[in-house]
């Protein structure tokens, strides 16, 4: 194994649990999670004599999972603008990808934290740039230095869509996220 292969094995290995975590989240279903990390390591790969090396390895792989991610979004996106709505549904699944609306169970796999039905239907109804930052932060437990860098974003903006997502899903679930009130000094 030549030096290239074991340095970028070396430094990225470690981080695949978090990015097939984040990648669940995002997406929403295993098959979609896990070409989703394999995209990623695979620009990764091809990227890799371009990583500038002792910059966050982190933050530059959760960025090329979240390109993947809105790409991929993007595709299906077209693909269902090119599909007549009244298509011949055998020559729709042809171009469709099925995807399934179930969550990561118990099973096996990784499995960071498991999320409600109606908290992935919340995290899944978020703009792209929400839900990354959510997932970024919430679930994978990256600082906001982290997903600035990922996100080739300011923190500020982080910050900015961090608090927005977490307001929309509250709002969504129903429930007060309100800070806990300061007593006055």
């Amino acid at each position: 194994m030549d030096a290239r292969r074991r340095q970028f094995e070396a430094q990225t290995l470690p981080l695949l649990d978090g990015l097939y975590a984040a990648g669940l989240r995002i997406s929403g279903t295993r098959a979609e999670a896990e070409d989703l990390v394999q995209e990623t390591y695979l620009h990764a790969w091809q990227a890799w004599d371009r990583f500038e090396a002792g910059t966050n390895v982190r933050a530059w792989m959760h960025r090329i999972l979240v390109n993947a991610y809105i790409s991929q979004y993007r595709r299906r996106r077209r693909e269902r603008r090119a599909l007549d709505v009244d298509a011949d549904p055998g020559r729709r699944e042809l171009f469709l990808s099925s995807a399934q609306s179930a969550v990561e169970g118990s099973d096996g796999g990784v499995q960071v934290r498991a999320l409600s039905r109606g908290t992935q239907a919340a995290l899944d109804a978020l703009p792209v740039e929400f839900r990354a930052v959510v997932v970024m932060a919430d679930l994978s437990e990256m600082s906001y230095r982290e997903i600035a860098e990922a996100m080739r974003c300011p923190v500020g903006t982080v910050m900015s869509r961090l608090h927005r997502a977490r307001r929309a899903l509250a709002r969504t679930l129903g429930e007060a996220m309100a800070l806990p009130e300061r007593k006055a000094a």
